[in-house]
């Protein structure tokens, strides 16, 4: 762990939804890097499962 995903520059503050998402990349780190449970409904470890297949 550590580092950043290829040099992204999301931001924890500003989307919260899957419907704001742009891509599955995005789910993920704002999943893993913000805590943002809400993006996993079934708690698999995948968020927004529309972007994440």
């Amino acid at each position: 762990m550590g580092g950043s995903a290829g040099g992204t520059s999301y931001s924890c503050s500003t989307k919260k939804t899957c419907g704001q998402m742009s891509s599955c990349e995005e789910a993920k780190f704002h999943l893993q890097q913000c805590g943002n449970g809400r993006l996993d409904g079934n708690n698999d470890g995948v968020p927004c499962e529309a972007l994440c297949r």
